[in-house]
C-alpha cells in the first residue's frame, strides 16, 4: 500500500494539535471538554518554558509583541557642580557668574532634559516566580528579562547650567548646551537586565493580561554596571559620541547700552572633561525611564494584548479550533489547563465558519469511558511530573483523536491512496483505541478490497468486495530538518493476524467478509500485502510555524486509559 504527497501534507491534523499546545499553557477538567490536557510544573524553568514557548509560536506566527514605542523622560536628572569644585576651570566658571551676574554659583548644578526617546526592546522573556490559579483568573509573580535593547534620542540631549536666583529662590538657566540625536545601543551579548512584575490574566473567550504593579529599581544599575559595553553614538554620524558634539550656547549680557556675548569657553572643557560623567548620567537616567515610563509601558503593550482562548488552525482540507475551558491546580506545584477541540472540514469551515463543527455528521465514541478512567488518566499525568519523570505534558483524549480520523475521512484525504490500491474505507472508518499502557497507538481500519490484478482478479470479483478488519501499531517521531521541525508518522507493524481478519473484531463491531471456503487463503493474502507497509512513513508535515518548541525532545506513551500523552523534560 502506498502514501501520496496530497496524504502525507494535509492528513493526521492532530499533531499539528500536539506540536501547537506544547507551546500554550497548563491541563486538566475531567470533562467532555477535556480533548486537550496541558500540564506543567510550576518551578522556574518549566513555567518559563511555556511563556517562551508561547512567544516563539507568537513570533513563529509573524505576530508582533509590539515591544518599540516613544515616551518621554519624566524625572529632569541633575549633576551638582560641587562634585567639579576640585577642578582648576571651575575657579575662572565661579570668578565669572560672580563678577557677571553677581550670583553666588553655590548649589548650581546641571540638570538635563532629554525631549524624546525612542526604544526598541529586541528579546523580553517572563521567568515566572508564583503562579495563583483561582479560574477564571490566573495571578503571577515573575520576573521579566530584557535582552538587547536600541534607545533613540531623536531630540537630543539638553543640557541646562542652573543657577539658584537669590530673589526667586529658584534655579534659572544661565548656559544650555545640547548633544544632538544620539542613539544607544545595550549589546544582545549582555546577561538580560531583570525587573519584577506582577501580572494577572483573566480568561472571558480571550485572555486578557493586566499589568497589577513592577519593581524596576534594578535598570538604572543595569545601565551604569554595563557602561562601558553600552555603545553610545550620534545618530547621524554612526561615530561614537565625543567632547566635539556638545555644543554649547553662548549667553548674552546685557550692561546698559552695551551687550556683552559671553561663551564661557573654561566651561566647555569642563564639560567635555567630563562627558562620560554626563553620559553615565543620561544612561543610568534612561535606565530611571525604563523603571518610570519605559518598562510599564513594555509590559502594558505586551501583555494588554489579548491572546484568543479560542485558537484556529486552518488547511487546505482541515479546520481546528481549541477553546480552553478551564484551569485547575492537580498538585501544589503544578498548572492544569483544559482545552475542548472543535473539528470540521475546511468546505464546511467556508460555508459556516466557527460553526463548521456543528455541521459534521455525528460521531459516537468508539467506546465508553467510565469517570474513574478519566480521573485515573490525571492522576497518571500528574504522578508523571511529581516524580520528576517529565516537566511538562499534553495528554490528548481518544474521542478527540477518532474526532479527528473522521474529519480526514470527511475531507477524502484517505480516498485517492486508497484509490491506488482497490481499497475503500467501510462504514466504521477509522479509528484508535488507547488501551495498552507503554504500547504504540494502534489503529483500525474498517476495509473494502475490491481485488487487484493475478489471482486477486479470480478470488475477488470488483462488484462483490471484500471487507476485513485491519489493525496496525504507528510511531509518531518529531525530527529536525535545516532547524525546521517537521512531523513523522510511520506504520511499526501490522497487529491483525489471520484469525482476526476471518473473523472480525466484535469488540469494535469490525465484521470480516470473506470468500466463503477461501477465508484462510485470502487472509494469507491480505497479511502478506499489508506486511509491505511496516515500516513505512503514512505522514511526514514539516511544522515551520513550531521552530524552536523543541519537539524533539518529547515522547509519547499511550494509557490505558484512552489517552495519548505526550512528555517533555526540560
Amino acid at each position: 500500500m502506498k502514501t501520496d504527497s496530497r496524504w502525507r501534507a494535509c492528513g493526521f491534523n492532530l499533531f499539528l494539535v500536539l506540536s501547537l499546545l506544547s507551546g500554550l499553557s497548563g491541563p486538566s477538567a475531567l470533562a467532555a471538554t477535556d480533548d486537550l490536557l496541558l500540564q506543567t510544573r510550576l518551578d522556574q524553568k518549566s513555567a518559563s518554558w511555556l511563556i517562551d514557548k508561547i512567544r516563539l509560536l507568537l513570533i513563529n506566527s509573524e505576530l508582533s509583541d509590539g515591544m518599540t514605542d516613544i515616551t518621554e523622560l519624566t524625572e529632569s536628572p541633575v549633576i551638582p557642580l560641587e562634585e567639579f569644585s576640585d577642578k582648576p576651570e571651575w575657579n575662572k566658571i565661579k570668578e565669572t557668574i560672580t563678577k557677571v551676574f553677581r550670583i553666588d554659583p553655590k548649589g548650581a548644578y546641571l540638570k538635563i532634559r532629554i525631549p524624546k526617546i525612542y526604544y526598541k526592546v529586541h528579546t523580553l522573556h517572563a521567568r515566572p516566580e508564583g503562579i495563583e490559579v483561582v479560574d477564571p483568573t490566573i495571578r503571577m509573580k515573575a520576573t521579566a528579562l530584557l535582552q538587547g535593547v536600541d534607545i533613540g534620542l531623536p531630540e537630543g540631549v539638553q543640557l541646562d547650567f542652573m543657577i539658584p536666583n537669590p530673589k526667586t529662590k529658584t534655579a534659572d538657566a544661565y548656559l544650555t548646551g545640547t548633544l544632538k540625536p544620539v542613539t544607544v545601543e545595550v549589546p544582545r551579548s549582555l546577561e538580560p537586565a531583570a525587573f519584577g512584575v506582577d501580572l494577572e490574566a483573566i480568561r472571558d473567550q480571550e485572555f486578557r493580561f493586566k499589568l497589577i504593579g513592577s519593581n524596576l529599581d534594578t535598570l538604572p544599575a543595569y545601565v551604569n554596571q554595563h557602561l562601558e559595553e553600552i555603545r553610545v553614538f550620534g545618530t547621524a554620524s554612526g561615530q561614537p559620541i565625543t567632547p566635539d558634539h556638545l555644543a554649547i550656547n553662548p549667553v548674552v549680557v546685557r550692561l546698559n547700552s552695551l551687550s556683552r556675548s559671553i561663551t564661557f569657553d573654561e566651561f566647555k572643557p569642563l564639560l567635555q572633561k567630563h562627558l562620560k560623567n554626563i553620559l553615565s548620567s543620561v544612561l543610568r537616567q534612561v535606565g530611571s525611564a525604563l523603571k518610570e515610563s519605559i518598562g510599564p509601558s513594555i509590559l502594558k503593550t505586551v501583555f494588554s494584548k489579548t491572546l484568543p482562548s479560542a485558537l484556529s488552525i486552518s488547511t487546505d482540507a482541515i479546520h481546528t479550533r481549541y477553546l480552553t475551558t478551564l484551569f485547575s491546580q492537580p498538585d501544589r506545584d503544578q498548572l492544569s489547563l483544559s482545552v475542548a477541540g472543535e473539528l470540521c472540514t475546511n468546505e464546511l469551515f467556508v460555508k459556516f465558519g466557527n460553526a463548521c463543527a456543528g455541521h459534521m455528521r455525528p460521531h459516537a465514541p468508539i467506546r465508553a469511558l467510565s469517570g474513574e478512567d478519566r480521573i485515573r488518566a490525571a492522576e497518571e499525568v500528574r504522578a508523571k511530573i511529581a516524580s520528576g519523570g517529565a516537566d511538562v505534558a499534553l495528554s490528548v483524549s481518544e474521542e478527540y483523536l477518532n474526532r479527528l480520523l473522521q474529519t480526514t475521512i470527511d475531507a477524502k484525504l484517505w480516498d485517492e491512496m486508497l484509490k491506488e490500491e482497490n481499497l475503500e474505507l467501510g462504514p466504521r472508518g477509522a479509528f484508535v483505541v488507547l488501551n495498552q499502557a507503554g504500547g504504540s497507538p494502534e489503529i483500525y481500519l474498517d476495509v473494502v478490497y475490491k481485488g487487484g490484478k493475478g489471482l486477486q482478479s479470480i478470488l475477488i470479483n470488483p462488484k462483490h468486495p471484500i471487507r476485513f478488519p485491519l489493525r496496525m501499531s504507528t510511531k509518531m517521531e518529531f525530527r529536525m530538518r535545516k532547524d525546521v521541525p517537521f512531523l513523522n508518522i510511520s506504520i511499526r507493524k501490522v497487529v491483525s493476524d489471520a484469525y482476526e481478519i476471518m473473523n472480525g473484531i466484535p469488540e469494535f463491531d469490525l465484521p470480516s467478509e470473506l470468500i466463503p471456503g477461501l477465508r484462510r487463503k485470502v487472509a494469507s493474502m491480505i497479511l502478506r500485502m499489508a506486511a509491505e507497509i511496516e515500516g513505512k512513513n503514512a505522514v511526514e508535515m514539516e511544522l515551520p510555524v513550531f521552530k524552536g518548541l523543541g519537539l524533539e525532545n518529547s515522547w509519547q506513551e499511550p494509557s490505558t486509559f484512552g489517552r495519548l500523552n505526550l512528555y517533555f523534560k526540560l
